[in-house]
């Protein structure tokens, strides 16, 4: 029984020549964790899988022609078991057919920072640490700041929040909303892994379209059930924070 010979690991020289990209932008991208490290079978010497040529020209396809930026093309490549090129493009031919479908409200023009701090009463300086911390993306044009629609969406919400009474006082802080962060984007990933694996090759952009709307608009208020229940049964546990003491001076 002869085995399957296994492909030939490729050296920079050969990655550079059939992909296009010079090794100061690969080594970036394996720094960045949008690529895994490579073999080193010596001090001086790295070997690269055939894989890392798709993976290269998908990073290179994402940023050229859809135009994300890093931080969303790792969380759609970066990882183990990264979805292949054909289950990617499976996902880009929704491009543009799916969210406005199941955003709920009409479209949101894009804003100045400044013109969204005076109309929500919430400081640019706190926008920007919104933007620090990967809530939303501010994107400079004409030497002016700008948001765009869903980030608008965002600190609208934001801004409620805070008049509600979640404040930085009570520990209520722009950097808790990194839990949320982490948690969304690491939901979206498996999500997006489940989805295409599911669609590639068998199901048409309409029929996935609709598919995708549906399940957006579904998982959406399973979500927010499941996460009411599991409050209320870890309340039900006796998980309740004992309230502070506050110790009365003497003297």
């Amino acid at each position: 029984m002869s085995r399957v010979a296994r492909p030939r690991p490729l050296k920079m020289r050969d990655l550079e020549r059939l992909t296009g990209v010079g090794r100061e932008t690969i080594r970036f991208y394996i720094r960045e964790g949008l690529l895994p490290e490579p073999e080193r079978p010596g001090r001086t010497v790295a070997l690269y899988e055939p894989i890392f040529v798709d993976r290269i020209l998908l990073i290179k396809e994402l940023q050229q022609k859809r135009f994300l930026p890093l931080h969303v093309i790792k969380a759609i490549v970066g990882g183990v078991g990264a979805p292949s090129r054909h289950e990617v493009q499976a996902l880009l031919e929704l491009d543009g057919k799916l969210f406005p479908a199941v955003a709920g409200a009409s479209a949101v023009a894009p804003e100045r920072v400044s013109r969204v701090a005076r109309r929500t009463g919430l400081p640019a300086t706190e926008i920007r640490r919104l933007a620090e911390v990967e809530v939303i993306d501010v994107a400079t044009r004409d030497g002016d700041q700008w948001l765009d629609g869903d980030a608008v969406r965002i600190v609208e919400v934001w801004a409620r929040l805070r008049k509600a009474g979640f404040v930085d006082a009570l520990g209520f802080r722009v950097e808790n909303l990194s839990l949320y962060v982490d948690f969304v984007r690491w939901l979206a990933r498996e999500e997006l892994r489940l989805f295409t694996r599911g669609i590639a090759g068998r199901v048409g952009t309409e029929r996935a379209t609709r598919m995708a709307e549906d399940g957006i608009t579904h998982v959406n208020q399973l979500l927010g059930l499941l996460r009411k229940t599991t409050l209320l049964r870890y309340i039900a546990e006796g998980n309740i924070p004992a309230p502070r003491v506050r110790r009365r001076r003497t003297g």
